[in-house]
């Protein structure tokens, strides 16, 4: 009987494309690579500990096995990698005949290349967003001059996408704020404890309004403990609610423009760290 394999992965090259209507609609400014899922990734090595794998990671782990080998035969059948060799299989068997035993095979040289960026990337935006349809996540792997995007559902799917580092701030602002945000005023609030059986406080029921709420993170790789902030947005007002460590959580009522334009100035502090840090 011929062993299972577990692929690890090594470049070729034919392109091929996959669309999805999951997503928001394809930009004509932006170059799309690939849409893989979790599992995918996990097969070709994709894993990293910064990002999301909303389907795979709720799998236990026989199920995750028996998922990645699904997932091998869809990436076969879409030319993303191509089949192990005889001798590959034979030299696997050699080694040791575990079923489990990886086996090199050959990735189109586009998906190895956004896999070793998603992975080299010196640092991360990321946006855990929720609104009325369900959760997905945005994120930005940064690099001196360009970004690569990974827009994820909550059902597992990934798009890449490579875009010039200027289109950064347009596209993180647009993910992160509601296009109908509204100003909002009034005086900065602490946000109540967590206590069951109290009323709801009205500054949970004012960001419960909100039509996107949005958890924008900016790290470096090597940072433990990252800050958390929280965008609420919609035309009932525009909220952004601050997380530091034990201390209590504020939520400072801003105009919508002042929003995007802190939004903005996070990511550029961060980018210019990615040339000193990197």
């Amino acid at each position: 009987m011929t062993p299972s394999v577990t692929p690890s992965a090594t470049p070729s090259a034919t392109p091929s494309a996959m669309t999805t209507t999951l997503f928001p609609p394809i930009r004509s400014d932006v170059a799309y690579l690939e849409t893989l899922t979790d599992e995918e990734l996990a097969v070709l090595g994709g894993e990293d500990p910064l990002a999301v794998r909303p389907f795979y990671d709720e799998l236990p782990p026989t199920a995750q096995e028996v998922a990645k080998q699904v997932a091998f035969r869809g990436l076969l059948a879409r030319g993303i990698v191509d089949p192990p060799s005889a001798e590959a299989v034979g030299s696997a068997r050699d080694r040791g005949g575990s079923p489990d035993l990886a086996v090199d095979v050959m990735v189109r040289e586009d998906v190895q290349s956004l896999v070793e960026l998603r992975r080299g990337s010196p640092m991360l935006v990321a946006l855990a967003r929720t609104t009325s349809e369900g959760h997905d996540y945005w994120y930005a792997y940064l690099f001196d001059d360009m970004a690569l995007i990974e827009e994820i559902t909550e059902t597992g799917m990934h798009r890449f996408s490579l875009i010039h580092g200027d289109q950064l701030l347009d596209l993180l602002v647009a993910a992160a704020v509601h296009p109908a945000a509204a100003d909002a005023a009034g005086e900065p609030v602490r946000m109540p404890d967590d206590v069951e059986g109290r009323p709801t406080a009205p500054i949970l029921q004012t960001l419960g309004q909100a039509l996107l709420r949005a958890d924008l993170v900016v790290r470096h790789r090597d940072e433990v403990a990252p800050q958390i902030v929280g965008l609420f947005t919609g035309p009932s007002g525009s909220w952004l609610v601050t997380h530091r460590g034990a201390e209590p959580s504020i939520a400072v009522p801003m105009r919508a423009e002042q929003l995007r334009q802190q939004i903005r100035a996070t990511v550029r502090e961060a980018r210019g760290l990615v040339g000193r840090r990197g």
